[in-house]
């Protein structure tokens, strides 16, 4: 089996070649793959007992719900990237830096920085049977990636006559979506693990990767839909276009973290005795 799986690895390569070069491929793929999964989870579940499969529905609750983050959260990638290429000015508190720099290396900076010191927060929850628990936590991931696109969308308010506005207010926005990524991210597979009778503990965690990757394919759908559709429009009106953006998707986040934390109660008797 060790073998198998290193020479499907590399067997593999040259299809995932075909996908990045022809994108049709990569959207009959994704048309194709998360149906046929759903299936095969759907029957597998029929082996387990009525436990076992409340929680693997709530597992897949987890996993729907991840698609949507991704989906509003990836576009750094994509529409942030061109935004800061375009529109931002070039310097933070009187410090002169590259704006694509900064939204490549914003996140992944705070997360390091806050990462250990919002676990010592849950811990010390712990400790006083304060700690929310994961559904919450999923809540709060989108309530502040809500937060996070209203800042981006404030960026407008910042702007000048040439439509160029502030970094410092784009790189305030990327430290509140820190904290919806370390409410989200660092429990899924931990969640998923938890929640998976042994059998299944692989597929639901390839499961919560190609929701990730299910994220991602929304998020550049998302991100296109920004765009002016005049390639000659002005700073100003590009910095509109991709603001509404943003102000659109901090809404349907806002929606989403709502309905998480309302639906909490149910989500948790699905996943029974599991904290």
């Amino acid at each position: 089996m060790e073998y198998a799986t290193y020479l499907g690895s590399l067997a593999i390569i040259p299809i995932i070649m075909v996908m990045v070069s022809k994108t049709e491929y990569t959207d009959y793929f994704m048309y194709t793959i998360g149906p046929a999964t759903l299936i095969y989870l759907f029957y597998e579940m029929g082996k387990f007992s009525v436990a076992e499969r409340k929680k693997l529905l709530g597992a897949l609750v987890f996993i729907i719900f991840s698609i949507l983050f991704w989906a509003f959260f990836e576009q750094s990638g994509g529409s942030l990237a061109i935004f800061s290429a375009n529109n931002l000015h070039d310097t933070v508190a009187g410090v002169k830096l590259d704006p694509n720099g900064v939204n490549n290396a914003a996140n992944s900076l705070f997360v390091i920085i806050f990462a250990p010191i919002l676990g010592l927060l849950w811990v010390w929850l712990s400790k006083r049977n304060k700690e929310p628990n994961t559904v919450i936590k999923f809540g709060l991931g989108f309530l502040f990636l809500a937060l996070a696109f209203y800042t981006f969308y404030a960026t407008r308010f910042f702007a000048d006559a040439d439509g160029m506005t502030s970094l410092e207010i784009f790189t305030l926005a990327y430290f509140i979506i820190t904290f919806g990524e370390l409410c989200l991210s660092p429990i899924g597979l931990s969640i998923m693990t938890k929640l998976s009778p042994q059998p299944l503990q692989g597929v639901m965690m390839g499961m919560w990767f190609l929701a990730s990757a299910y994220g991602q394919y929304v998020a550049g759908i998302l991100g296109a839909g920004m765009v002016s559709p005049n390639d000659n429009a002005s700073l100003t009106e590009k910095l509109i276009s991709y603001t509404d953006g943003y102000q659109q998707l901090a809404i349907y986040a806002l929606v989403t973290g709502i309905v998480l934390i309302a639906i909490s109660p149910f989500v948790r008797k699905l996943m029974g005795e599991v904290k």
